[in-house]
C-alpha cells in the first residue's frame, strides 16, 4: 500500500537559546508547532537492500541527504549484518526551501523514519525512533513526537502544548542560511545566554527569537523583508531562518496583509496545527505506532 506521506513544516513561535554543550550543541527553549504546509514522500519497498532517493528539486546531495542518511541509520538498526536487509525507493516532492528555518530536511528524515519503520516491519516504538532522529538532528524528534510542544535540552526534551491553531502569513525569502554557521557567530558574540526560564512563564511573556539579529547581520537583505511585513503586523523569524512570520486569528486578516505585500515576495498563508498532517494521517489508517 503506497500513499503520498505529508511531511510538514514547522515554525518556532519562540526561541532563546540558554547555554552551550562542549560538542557544539546549545541548550535552549523553544515552542514548535507544525503548520499546514509541507513536503510529500512516497515510499516503494524493495528487495535490493538499497536506498534510492528521487526527487525534483536542485541541490540535494545524494549522500548527505537527510532522507538518506535516515533509511540507512534505520536499516542498520534493523538488519546490523545487512544480509537480509530490505531497501526502498523514497520518492521526495520538494516544497519546502532549504536554510528556511521551516524544518524541511528534518520533517523529512522523521517522515521516512516513521515510515520505513512500518513498511519494513521494524515496529520500533516511538521512543526509540526519536532516539534514531536525534543522532540526525535536533529537529528530527519533534517531527516524530507529533505534537506541538515546548522543547528544551538541544530540542530533544518535549513537552506537549496544546497551542491556539492561528493562521500565520510567511514570507519567504529566497535565501538559504545554514544553521551551524548561525549557532557559530551566535557563540562568538554572546557571553550571556538567556536565563532559563519555565515553560508557564516563557508561554505567558512576548515572543521572540534570540538569533534574529544574528541572522539579520549574517544576511542583511533579509532586513528588507521584515520591514515589509513589520508594516502591518508583529514579525519574527522561525528558527534560524531565513522564514520570517506574522500571526493572526483569521484566515481573512492573513490573506488582507498579504494583499498589501509586492508581488516579487514569496509568501504563503497556512494555519498553525497541533497534531502533525503526517500523525493524523496515520491515526486514519490505524497505523500510529506509539
Amino acid at each position: 500500500m503506497n500513499y503520498q506521506w505529508p511531511s510538514p513544516g514547522k515554525l518556532n513561535l519562540f526561541l532563546h537559546i540558554t547555554g552551550y554543550r562542549a560538542n557544539d550543541y546549545h541548550y535552549l527553549q523553544t515552542l514548535f508547532q507544525f503548520i499546514d504546509y509541507g513536503d510529500s514522500i512516497e515510499v516503494l519497498v524493495t528487495d535490493t537492500g538499497k536506498v534510492r532517493l528521487f526527487t525534483q528539486m536542485d541541490g540535494l546531495m545524494y549522500r548527505n541527504n537527510l532522507v538518506v542518511r535516515a533509511a540507512k541509520l534505520l536499516q542498520y538498526y534493523c538488519w546490523p549484518n545487512k544480509k537480509s536487509a530490505l531497501g526502498a525507493d523514497i520518492f521526495l516532492n520538494k516544497v519546502l526551501p532549504i536554510g528556511s528555518g521551516l524544518g524541511g530536511a528534518s520533517s523529512n528524515a522523521a517522515t521516512v523514519l516513521m515510515i520505513l519503520n512500518q513498511q519494513w516491519r521494524c515496529y520500533l516504538n516511538k521512543n526509540i525512533l526519536m532516539r534514531l532522529g536525534l543522532m540526525l538532528g535536533s529537529d528530527v524528534p519533534v517531527f516524530i513526537y507529533g505534537y506541538s510542544a515546548f522543547a528544551e535540552g538541544v530540542g530533544d526534551v518535549l513537552t506537549p502544548v496544546f497551542i491556539p491553531e492561528k493562521w500565520y502569513l510567511l514570507i519567504i525569502p529566497p535565501i538559504s542560511i545554514n544553521t551551524s554557521w548561525v549557532f557559530q557567530v551566535y557563540k562568538l558574540k554572546n557571553r550571556f545566554y538567556s536565563p532559563y526560564r519555565s515553560m508557564r512563564e516563557l508561554l505567558s511573556a512576548s515572543f521572540s527569537n534570540d538569533l534574529e539579529e544574528i541572522v539579520k547581520e549574517i544576511a542583511p537583505e533579509i532586513k528588507v523583508y521584515f520591514n515589509y511585513l513589520s508594516q502591518y503586523a508583529s514579525t519574527r523569524l522561525t528558527g534560524t531562518g531565513s522564514c520570517i512570520f506574522s500571526e493572526f486569528n483569521t484566515e481573512y486578516l492573513a490573506y488582507q496583509v498579504q494583499s498589501y505585500l509586492p508581488s516579487w515576495i514569496k509568501s504563503i498563508v497556512t494555519r498553525g496545527i497541533n497534531l502533525s498532517p503526517l500523525h493524523q494521517k496515520l491515526l486514519k489508517y490505524n497505523t500510529l505506532i506509539l
